[in-house]
């Protein structure tokens, strides 16, 4: 699976510049246990605001780096993977907006 990530989001096909499988592998893993994370936080019935800061500090961090990786031009490069992770980042950045707002009412 790491295989095909790396190809989708490379647009030369230049193996060198392809993202690492290990960072992609690495970057799975601790997507899943931020969504399990998530997910029992979720269960909370009143969560600690320093956790909800965590999460959306997650969240920033990723649209940040996202950014950073379609800019610079490192390992985002094929245009479907350009407009794919512009996505993600905007879907990410309403969960952080959502959970400000959450905050804010807390």
């Amino acid at each position: 699976m790491p295989a095909a990530v790396s190809v989708f989001l490379q647009a030369a096909r230049d193996v060198s510049a392809a993202a690492p499988k290990a960072v992609i592998l690495a970057l799975g893993i601790v997507l899943i246990f931020n969504g399990l994370h998530l997910l029992w936080t979720s269960t909370l019935a009143r969560p600690a605001k320093l956790l909800i800061w965590y999460f959306i500090a997650g969240d920033v961090l990723w649209v940040l780096v996202s950014l950073s990786l379609i800019a610079g031009g490192l390992w985002i490069s094929a245009a479907q993977a350009i407009w794919a992770t512009m996505a993600v980042a905007l879907m990410v950045t309403s969960f952080a907006a959502l959970q400000l707002y959450y905050l804010r009412r807390y």
